[in-house]
């Protein structure tokens, strides 16, 4: 799974994009990988909201909360505590289109995009073809589960990159909504 991670430390702001492998390896271990670089790390949920990582041979304790008056669950910003430090972390999934405070489709061309790597295991569509919002566009195989891939608005298929039996990365265009 693909996110792209924005922390706030004070006053500086740093983005990354952030790769999570979605099984544990023979270790125990999960993969994952930020910006350019790949680690390893091993977690265990201490209590609702206290965390222990092992990464790369050190261990890290950390909290997780949000502030009052912040949505509750996974939307919007959250505290994370690392040793003495606070970040403000807020996190976005790139196969979500979201517009705060608008209930307003996207205009003009959108890519869908392969969400994880995977096989293209069935095209349900064709290049010129007008499609309805929530209308299936693809299926994609990953982990030996299949997930159908949705038109995110109404609109026209302007191009399909990938065809039936294909293998894809993570963020490999697959098709061009108009």
């Amino acid at each position: 799974m693909m996110l792209h991670a924005r922390l706030h430390h004070g006053s500086r702001t740093v983005d990354h994009d952030v790769e999570l492998q979605a099984a544990e390896n023979a270790n125990g271990m999960r993969q994952f990988r930020i910006g350019n670089r790949r680690l390893e790390a091993h977690c265990e949920v201490i209590a609702p909201g206290e965390y222990l990582f092992l990464i790369e041979g050190r261990s890290f304790g950390a909290s997780v909360s949000k502030r009052a008056g912040d949505p509750p669950g996974p939307a919007g910003p959250c505290l994370v505590n690392v040793g003495r430090r606070e970040y403000r972390v807020e996190l976005r999934d790139p196969r979500q289109w979201r517009r705060r405070g608008s209930s307003l489709e996207a205009e003009g061309p959108q890519e869908i995009i392969a969400p994880m790597p995977g096989k293209i295991v069935k095209v349900l569509v064709m290049e010129g073809q007008e499609v309805k919002r929530n209308q299936g566009l693809l299926v994609i195989e990953a982990m030996k589960m299949q997930n159908e891939l949705r038109a995110p608005r109404s609109g026209r298929v302007g191009r399909v990159y990938m065809a039936e039996g294909r293998g894809v990365k993570s963020g490999a265009r697959l098709v061009l909504l108009v």
